[in-house]
């Protein structure tokens, strides 16, 4: 019998056994995202819900699929959401923004943007100043790629944090590793198409007045969920880096074996013992399929946009 009295070890199945069937149990959700797949469809849930809270835009970002990840949340679970690879955060932001959960842990392993969510909590008017002061262009828009393609060497959080949100909002589809939008040799109106800063002013005050019920780290994501699964009230939301071509899309970045060290991670903890929820998302691919064994398994059609 485990210490919280709801069930115990088996031996012969190789999991964990509840005593009573109707106990809410914790759940595993893998949700595979395709282009090809029909797109899904989302009744009204009864909570209004902001998607568009982000500064930041991902060529995977979230917004677009928020009603249909906050359905597969338990209200038992819900107090907070730990975000091991945060990014854009567009479903995080939206769920305590709508009162579904009281708590977020917002970690990114990438400086850049640990040090962007880290001032939107702590000061976010040096962000603010600078978009009333600044305007992009494609000088800066290359400087800032080099500070990000040096690992943000020998810059401090607000250099760092102000290069990771320019090259996102300038770049196609916001990967650090591509061209502006317009091209090299665009004009100023094509590279600024997505760059409001009184848009982004409004987002940051907004997350800014959230900011006691946000925790920001940058820990390595496998050590994060380990520790977090263990906290039953919270569901660990994971998005992680895509796997085809995850290289050529972010700074950090998971090869196969990191895909795999995940995975059988998040396997063992499910099956081992109750704890968090986990809801994974990913890009959908058949190695990806069959590399998990024990979630729930749906895979919806989705769009994808520059």
């Amino acid at each position: 019998m485990d210490s919280i009295e709801q069930g115990f070890w088996c031996e012969i199945c190789d999991g964990y056994t509840y005593l009573n069937e109707q106990t809410t149990k914790h759940r595993f959700k893998l949700i595979l995202e395709d282009k090809h797949a029909e797109k899904i469809q989302i009744s009204p849930l009864g909570k209004r819900l902001s998607k568009r809270m982000s500064p930041y835009r991902y060529p995977g970002g979230k917004s677009r699929i928020v009603e249909y990840l906050y359905s597969h949340l338990q209200e038992k679970k819900s107090k907070k959401i730990v975000s091991p690879y945060t990014g854009g955060g567009s479903f995080e932001l939206a769920m305590l923004n709508a009162g579904v959960v009281d708590q977020l842990h917002l970690n990114d392993l990438d400086t850049g943007v640990f040090s962007f969510w880290w001032l939107m909590k702590h000061y976010p008017y040096e962000i603010i100043d600078r978009l009333k002061t600044e305007q992009p262009t494609h000088k800066a828009y290359f400087k800032a790629q080099d500070v990000i393609n040096s690992d943000y060497e020998g810059v401090d959080m607000v250099e760092a944090a102000w290069s990771s949100l320019l090259v996102n909002r300038l770049a196609y589809s916001g990967v650090p590793k591509a061209n502006p939008l317009g091209g090299k040799k665009g004009t100023v109106k094509d590279l600024l198409s997505r760059w409001n800063p009184e848009e982004l002013i409004r987002r940051i005050e907004k997350i800014h007045s959230l900011s006691d019920h946000i925790v920001v780290t940058q820990e390595n994501a496998i050590n994060l969920i380990e520790e977090a699964y263990w906290s039953d009230d919270s569901t660990i939301f994971l998005d992680p880096p895509y796997v085809k071509k995850g290289k050529d899309i972010y700074h950090c970045y998971y090869t196969e074996k990191d895909h795999r060290e995940l995975a059988v991670l998040l396997d063992s903890l499910h099956v081992g013992c109750p704890g968090a929820d986990i809801i994974v998302t990913y890009d959908y691919s058949t190695w990806l399929d069959n590399l998990y064994e024990y979630p729930e398994k749906t895979v919806i059609g989705r769009k994808y946009s520059i």
